[in-house]
């Protein structure tokens, strides 16, 4: 099968997160338990609306800052929140080995602060052609519209030409409903041997 371009997701895939190390720090000026703050934000409506775009970022911390009952700054709080990212290096390298040949695209359900932070302090974001980001589209994955946006962003790519790695299933269902390749990276799956299997070039 033809690939013409290969899109990532960002979280679990280009970047790890671990939101333990935002709870640990909060913890140190709430009276509230990580335990406690993480319940909270799982059933926190206004986490999902940051995600779409629904709500600002000074708005978000302002309400994040009450829910948590943190006693430090808003901008304490966005350091706190944004600080929570490792960096892939095996995956972000096979990106640079794919750069060269094929247009290349992140699609992520994210939110502003997060990808301000991430792209100031990580440079592979520069082999990316197109960064279809869910705040700014207003949708998410997997609405077929993020998918759409991508193909629109490479080019107008056919969907049956576009790779598409992500780890959680249901984002890889939504990208094969509209005929997308895919690699569900779960993870027992090595993604170098993934990508090999589409006899893409640059990674020999």
């Amino acid at each position: 099968m033809k690939i013409s371009a290969v899109c990532f997701d960002l979280g679990k895939v280009l970047l790890h997160f671990d939101w333990q190390i935002m709870l640990q720090r909060v913890a140190k000026k709430s009276p509230l338990s990580p335990a406690q703050m993480s319940e909270l934000m799982s059933h926190d409506p206004q986490i999902l609306s940051y995600e779409v775009g629904g709500i600002t970022s000074a708005k978000f911390f302002s309400h994040l800052k009450k829910l948590l009952r943190f006693t430090g700054t808003a901008k304490e709080l966005r350091a706190c929140f944004s600080e929570i990212f490792t960096p892939l290096t095996e995956h972000i390298a096979l990106a640079a080995l794919l750069a060269p040949h094929y247009p290349l695209a992140i699609i992520s359900n994210t939110n502003e602060a997060h990808i301000a932070y991430a792209e100031a302090n990580y440079s592979f974001f520069s082999l990316f052609h197109a960064r279809i980001y869910s705040h700014e589209w207003r949708t998410m994955k997997p609405n077929r519209e993020i998918y759409e946006a991508a193909l629109t962003a490479l080019g107008g790519i056919d969907p049956q030409e576009a790779l598409f790695i992500d780890d959680l299933e249901t984002n890889i269902l939504g990208a094969v409903q509209l005929g997308w390749q895919t690699i569900h990276l779960r993870p027992d799956v090595d993604l170098r041997t993934a990508l090999a299997s589409y006899e893409l070039m640059g990674l020999d």
